[in-house]
């Protein structure tokens, strides 16, 4: 690492704006061709402590300003008017430093369907082959085994970056749950890393299985090649615009990037190309603060208008969830148990001693189910009559994303395609709890195909103030987004109720079975929010529908900004829709598929300055 100074004064025939997870990996991938140079410009500084490296602390880092950038949403009208936190990792390695270490994947049926929005190339077998160059997995212990984890080999990558395997410690509500999840007709899936997802399964996690530490994107991919003279990373310097010049066919050539650091401003220059990986959240800001996004939003601005891409910052979309919480009978070793702080320190030194016990772990459970698993057909019925009514509004019809709203329409009677996730975490706090050793758990349901479409915009021409995020929360057609969610809480009762699980739960505390529909509701406004899991605004679709990134002009993706010729983005912002999954695997692998098409196109020789 240099200084802000020596780094402005570097040849680079690349620089990436964002050291996070998609953007450290493809950078480190990149550097392994030595004829090349390699720039970084991260915000956040390097963390390796124990609230990055311990599974257990997971959550810990979050809210805090030397790891968590805290962003917040504006007022939600749907959701009570509230300003809802949204955690995004602002350290090298971003987000993948403070994410819950899921090491999976969507499923073959949505990766398929991307295809039908206009995206060529960005198929199941793409995905799911970059995704295997990404990983390193290593066979289960016999523990894990018998708590179902995927131990299909050749449904993994054995020889990539990231660590990955399955938690050598489970809370004792692990087995109940699938034990009640199976009563209730939810099979167990040996496999999900096959692109089928549905059902109730142990995940594989993002962990070292020899020091039972956090992989992620900084310790997997960067420290291997962090020694090379030819990739050099700033760390606590922030990219403020990336500056262009017309080529003779009036597409913009980025030839220089802007950055602050220590209140100076600074400009490298670039030979090749530059890629944006700054995720959901601010990349359509740097985008709009370099002159391309809506030209009316920028003139607003004072901002100079380079490329006309209304698409920039809008197709916002994250998983919207709620909780439910109970109480249990007996005797349990759960996450409320660290509130102690003797007890705490106990495992905190076991841990330190021999990696073992309960903060070598996280929960370690998901449920990934089809609408027709937690919704009855007569009310299903009732929701898609009122939400096709909604699709032939006008607006809807000539939209350019009626394609996209053809394909979310088309899975909700998929019972291939998952539209609710549900965790259960060995952990819950509540007022007026009279029991004083009581042990609690917490479900947690998520829907994966929201149908509220956000924005996320720069707020005036400087990087340093926060942009716009707007997830539209609940505002959707139909009103489908709280019926659904109102359906999942209902369901969650039921599991809640039932077989092994029910036997063990005491109460449960809020919401509560008995309450009417209309206190449900308010109960969900009260408390819905996202799941950090922000996506599509710089999507990865065709021009006329609204797309950032290009995907027609090329043979295969390119990543490639329109009426750019060497501006890529390479994060959760080019996804058009999403994914019934956690995105970690997904933007490795993105990462492994753009290093590939930008090192073609390095061979070919094009983009040189």
């Amino acid at each position: 690492m240099v200084s802000a100074s020596e780094f402005s004064q570097q040849d680079f025939d690349y620089i990436v704006i964002g050291g996070g997870t998609t953007g450290l990996a493809l950078a480190s991938i990149l550097s392994t061709n030595a004829n090349v140079r390699v720039g970084v410009i991260e915000a956040g500084l390097r963390k390796d402590d124990e609230m990055i490296l311990i599974p257990g602390m997971i959550g810990k880092a979050l809210g805090n300003p030397e790891y968590d950038w805290n962003f917040v949403t504006k007022p939600q009208p749907f959701a009570q008017n509230r300003e809802i936190p949204i955690s995004r990792g602002k350290v090298l390695g971003g987000s993948s430093a403070l994410n819950y270490m899921a090491f999976c994947r969507g499923s073959e049926i949505e990766h398929n369907d991307w295809e039908k929005l206009g995206v060529k190339g960005w198929n199941w077998n793409t995905i799911c082959d970059a995704i295997k160059s990404s990983e390193a997995w290593s066979p289960l212990t016999p523990h894990a085994k018998t708590h179902h984890a995927d131990n299909v080999a050749n449904n993994h990558g054995r020889y990539g970056y990231v660590k990955t395997t399955a938690y050598s410690y489970y809370y004792d509500l692990a087995l109940p749950f699938f034990e009640t999840m199976n009563e209730l007709g939810v099979v167990t899936n040996q496999s999900e890393a096959s692109g089928d997802a549905i059902g109730i399964w142990t995940y594989t996690a993002s962990v070292d299985p020899q020091t039972n530490t956090r992989s992620y994107s900084t310790n997997a991919y960067y420290d291997r090649v962090s020694s090379q003279p030819n990739i050099v990373v700033l760390t606590g310097a922030q990219a403020s615009k990336v500056i262009f010049r017309e080529t003779p066919s009036s597409d913009l050539q980025a030839t220089t990037v802007e950055y602050h650091y220590g209140g100076r401003t600074y400009k490298v220059p670039v030979r090749q190309e530059v890629i944006i990986s700054t995720g959901a959240l601010q990349t359509p800001q740097l985008l709009e603060l370099s002159g391309i996004g809506n030209p009316d939003l920028l003139r607003q601005l004072n901002i100079p208008v380079k490329i006309n891409l209304p698409g920039v910052g809008e197709n916002f979309q994250d998983h919207f969830t709620v909780t439910v919480g109970a109480e249990l009978k007996g005797s349990h070793e759960t996450m409320d148990d660290l509130k102690s702080e003797t007890f705490a320190q106990q495992r905190l030194e076991q841990y330190r001693l021999s990696r073992t016990g309960m903060l070598s772990s996280t929960f370690s459970t998901f449920v990934f189910i089809p609408s027709s698993s937690f919704i009855s057909p007569g009310r299903m019925q009732s929701m898609l009559s009122t939400l096709d009514e909604a699709l032939k509004l006008p607006q809807i019809q000539n939209s350019p994303w009626k394609k996209w709203y053809d394909v979310q329409r088309a899975w909700l009677e998929n019972d291939g395609v998952a539209q609710l996730e549900i965790i259960l975490l060995p952990s819950y706090t509540h007022a007026g709890c009279a029991n004083e050793g009581a042990k609690h758990y917490t479900l947690f349901v998520f829907l994966q195909h929201v149908w509220s479409r956000g924005h996320v915009h720069a707020t005036s021409s400087s990087v340093f103030d926060s942009p716009e995020i707007d997830p539209a929360t609940l505002d959707s057609l139909g009103n489908i987004d709280m019926m659904m969610l109102l359906e999942a809480v209902k369901y969650a009762f039921k599991i809640m109720q039932t077989g092994a699980l029910g036997d063990l739960t005491a109460e449960i505390i809020e919401p509560q079975p008995s309450w009417s529909d209309e206190r449900l509701m308010d109960y969900i406004r009260s408390m819905v929010r996202g799941s950090f899991h922000p996506i599509g605004t710089a999507s990865m679709l065709p021009r006329s529908a609204n797309g950032v990134v290009d995907n027609e002009l090329k043979v295969l993706q390119t990543f490639e900004v329109y009426g750019t010729t060497n501006l890529r983005v390479a994060d959760a912002s080019i996804f058009p829709i999403h994914l019934g999954t956690h995105p970690q695997a997904t933007l490795y692998g993105l990462a492994h598929k753009a290093a590939e098409i930008i090192q073609a196109n390095n061979a070919s020789g094009k983009t040189k300055l």
